[in-house]
């Protein structure tokens, strides 16, 4: 999960973490601080939004690279 630090939900984020590992799922947190709402969308002017993008992107390929079909 990624969580923005200035974002009005980022407990939200947190919590939910927090219950998914308490269900036994696992879960990797990721937070920016100082990332606004929706600061995916916006490369080029959120600074830390290519970085959450690469992470997330990374954490796909490792996930689809494990699993067989």
């Amino acid at each position: 999960m990624v969580v923005p630090t200035r974002d009005a939900l980022a407990d939200h984020g947190r919590r939910y973490a927090q219950r998914l590992r308490e269900a036994g799922t696992e879960v990797r947190l990721s937070e920016y601080p100082g990332a606004r709402h929706g600061f995916l969308t916006l490369p080029g002017v959120e600074p830390q939004a290519g970085a959450a993008q690469a992470e997330i992107s990374e954490f796909l390929r490792e996930a689809l690279a494990s699993t067989s079909i």
